[in-house]
């Protein structure tokens, strides 16, 4: 069984992350949650922030299975993590299960400890946003990224399942979000990829 293959045979997926509030990390979880649930799979949300959000510390985690109901979104073990700093890296990452995937942002988290077994991509979040026209959407970049690796959701779901959520006044950043989507899904994960 692989670590994300259900006891059904279908996919479950348990993503995890931390990072600085306003970086986006809860975008991309909430964004993967809507998307899988647009998509008639079980979702389950939760995240933890400071009241400060902005600069103070964000963790959350979706889980999301193609067939079974989940039963709770706190989680201890992840087969996948997104860490948009250095201390979302060394919190999330050792709860990253044995075949699993960490994604982090190589111009926040620098010389990361080796996590054995585990696939690691430094992404250069910033990089990826400003190829796709739109510096201000770098968690787009690190969603696009973990989406071309897993393959899950084509962008034109992400971007329903970010719709559902999303207040209107937000829906401007919508062709943005696309933009950076669609320059992710042309590069080659392989070249971010550390181990």
């Amino acid at each position: 069984m692989t670590a994300n293959a259900g006891s059904n045979g279908g996919v479950v997926e348990r993503v995890g992350g931390a990072g600085t509030g306003g970086a986006g990390l809860l975008t991309c979880l909430k964004t993967l949650g809507y998307a899988a649930a647009a998509k008639g799979w079980h979702m389950a949300y939760t995240s933890d922030y400071n009241p400060e959000t902005r600069g103070g510390l964000v963790e959350g985690t979706v889980v999301l299975s193609s067939d079974e109901p989940i039963d709770n979104p706190v989680i201890e073990t992840y087969t996948a993590v997104l860490a948009f700093d250095h201390a979302g890296y060394l919190s999330y990452g050792p709860g990253v299960e044995p075949g699993g995937l960490i994604l982090w942002d190589s111009s926040r988290v620098r010389n990361p400890p080796a996590l054995e077994g585990v696939r690691s991509y430094g992404v250069p979040v910033f990089q990826l946003a400003r190829d796709g026209g739109a510096p201000g959407l770098a968690n787009m970049g690190m969603l696009g990224l973990y989406n071309l690796i897993a393959g899950y959701f084509t962008i034109d779901e992400l971007l329903a399942g970010m719709e559902d959520y999303l207040p209107v006044w937000r829906h401007k950043l919508l062709p943005g979000n696309r933009a950076v989507l669609e320059a992710v899904s042309q590069i080659d994960p392989e070249e971010y990829r550390v181990s």
